[in-house]
């Protein structure tokens, strides 16, 4: 008797719900980009998905919700965060809810275009980063 095999699929698991870091503590991930949660566990770890890779984080460092993004956030950097990143970004930028793509924007601007993506969202002036 022989089994038909049967193709094997990914399947993306559902996120616990998403993360972003605030602006205080060591650690690697972007200002203002929200990451899938892939698990919280009872010793305040916090496991991000970013960029298909299981990353630790404390969770002292994260602002967590359990919806997805649906607004750009906007993060305001200072000229010494810049420098470190050893490229050249305006002050204030956005990042897209969907593929978290940096990008500059105008001052009075209510809703913006993902130049990655093309999502378009409202920005989260209410929400700083």
């Amino acid at each position: 008797m022989t089994i038909p095999l049967r193709p094997i699929t990914p399947t993306r698991l559902q996120a616990k719900g998403w993360a972003r870091v605030g602006k205080p503590g060591a650690h690697l991930l972007r200002r203002g980009a929200w990451y899938p949660v892939v698990r919280i566990s009872s010793s305040h770890i916090v496991v991000l998905d970013v960029n298909r890779r299981n990353v630790p984080v404390d969770r002292r460092f994260l602002e967590i919700r359990y919806h997805p993004p649906e607004r750009w956030s906007i993060v305001r950097c200072e000229p010494r965060e810049i420098q470190r990143v050893g490229r050249l970004f305006p002050l204030t930028y956005a990042v897209c809810p969907t593929c978290r793509h940096r990008q500059a924007f105008e001052s009075d601007v209510k809703e913006l275009t993902c130049d990655r993506c093309k999502k378009v969202a409202a920005l989260a002036w209410d929400d700083l980063s």
